[in-house]
């Protein structure tokens, strides 16, 4: 699934298309006719490929969960500076699963910017936000990444993992910029010095 920028084009071309059925039929004497056959729009792109690495303080507790490949991101937005609400990043968070298939993939990297000061009180919460979302469906989750464009990667995995009980496999880096729709690669612990390459795949539409 491409998410929201494929329905919208779609949209778009629904219109188009019933908008020229309607032209079409006054100025011509030929019937339009409903072939039954039909094709679905689709959208054009290309894929852009980036590669990124790791910042140095990753939460990597079982190093043979890596490689892994094509990895669907979900990216979510935090707020710049004050509290966090963990309802509304759990609102955020079942949003954009409904365009994760996880009974084909089995893993899902959240990612995110931190700003701000890491104080525990705003890691807690928005680590409680991400798992009160993903806890109803962590059957189906064989790996949980977690992408942070900010140096907290260590730090949030590990509250996730030992102090919010987070029961599956889990992955934590920071010095990551992802956006949504990306899919990445994520490459086996280079130690030293302590970092993972990741290969960004990112989806550019026409």
């Amino acid at each position: 699934m491409f998410g929201h920028e494929a329905r919208e084009f779609g949209d778009v071309a629904k219109t188009l298309a019933a908008e020229l059925a309607g032209e079409l039929s006054r100025r011509s004497r030929l019937p339009l006719i409903d072939p039954g056959q039909r094709i679905r729009a689709t959208v054009i792109g290309a894929s852009q490929f980036t590669v990124q690495v790791s910042g140095k303080t990753i939460y990597l507790p079982d190093p043979y969960v890596l490689p892994v490949h094509n990895v669907p991101v979900l990216r979510l937005g935090l707020a710049s500076s004050g509290a966090i609400d963990p309802d509304h990043i759990a609102a955020a968070v079942r949003a954009g699963m409904e365009e994760i298939d996880l009974n084909r993939t089995g893993r899902v990297a959240i990612a995110f910017a931190w700003h701000g000061d890491p104080e525990h009180s705003r890691l807690k919460a928005a680590g409680e936000g991400i798992l009160r979302a993903l806890l109803p469906v962590r059957e189906q989750i064989k790996l949980l990444l977690l992408m942070i464009d900010g140096d907290i990667g260590k730090t949030f995995g590990r509250l996730l993992h030992r102090e919010l009980n987070w029961p599956g496999k889990i992955v934590s880096i920071d010095g990551m910029e992802l956006q949504e729709l990306d899919y990445v690669d994520v490459g086996e612990l280079i130690a030293p010095p302590g970092i993972v390459p990741v290969v960004i795949k990112s989806l550019l539409f026409a």
